[in-house]
């Protein structure tokens, strides 16, 4: 059975990724800037088809806003977040607005299904003050990662292992970060620490990714070229070749998209 996935757009400015199978449609966050853009975006995506849930990471507004809010409660998806994180949601985007028709429903740390797709999520190390999580997603014989965010990989590392597709944030350029200083990336994955992941996924792995895609680039301090060829100046270093398609998620536009295979 096909398995897709398409970036919406990924980037320190807005987030929103989707997964789906012929059965079950998954948007990971909606950090889209308007109404409009988030109807064109879904309309685009699955036309008269429902969204089976949107999976939030955490509440920063370039993964979730009043806005998209607004759409999603007008076409009556369901979002889903963590249960650390539903009274954060409330109090940073509902701008008094009362969303009594938006079905919010809480996960915990323990796995849960959503039509074809087996989900578990999984804490990353993020901002503090801002609980964050990344999913591992099994559909049939496919294993799916997808995880931005964070600025640490040792302790989620085994999530990774042996994933048909990852999506893994390369979040800036350590040279473009002494020219435009920004003391939040260090919450951020820089490209080295991305490359070093990947890298130590592939030696650990006993099956190869087909895709990995690069994303959550910094518009001011990365640029997509940069942090892909960080990881494969990583993978030359180590004598390593790199046997799996590697990608970088646009930031502001919709990415190709994936067949996961």
């Amino acid at each position: 059975m096909p398995l897709y996935f398409k970036s919406i757009c990924s980037s320190s400015g807005g987030n929103c990724l989707a997964l789906w199978s012929e059965q079950t449609r998954l948007l990971i966050d909606c950090g889209l800037s308007s109404m409009k853009r988030t109807r064109q975006a879904l309309n685009s995506l699955f036309g008269e088809a429902k969204v089976d849930s949107i999976l939030l990471t955490h509440t920063h507004s370039d993964h979730i806003s009043y806005y998209p809010l607004r759409v999603l409660e007008e076409f009556g998806h369901t979002i889903r977040i963590h249960e650390d994180c539903v009274n954060q949601l409330k109090e940073k985007h509902f701008n008094g607005y009362g969303f009594k028709n938006l079905n919010i429903q809480p996960f915990n740390n323990k796995e849960f299904i959503v039509g074809e797709f087996l989900i578990q999520p999984f804490e990353v190390n993020h901002n503090p003050a801002y609980p964050t999580y990344g999913f591992q997603i099994i559909h049939k014989d496919k294993k799916v990662v997808l995880a931005t965010d964070f600025c640490e990989w040792e302790n989620i590392f085994e999530y990774f292992i042996d994933a048909d597709f990852i999506f893994v944030e390369s979040n800036h350029d350590l040279e473009l970060l002494k020219r435009f200083y920004n003391p939040n990336s260090r919450f951020h994955m820089p490209n080295p620490e991305t490359g070093n992941l990947i890298l130590n996924i592939i030696k650990n792995s006993k099956k190869t990714p087909s895709t990995i895609m690069l994303g959550h680039i910094s518009d001011q301090r990365n640029e997509r070229n940069l942090a892909h060829k960080e990881t494969v100046s990583i993978f030359k270093g180590a004598g390593k070749q790199i046997d799996f398609e590697l990608l970088t998620a646009p930031l502001k536009e919709c990415s190709e998209l994936i067949e996961i295979h």
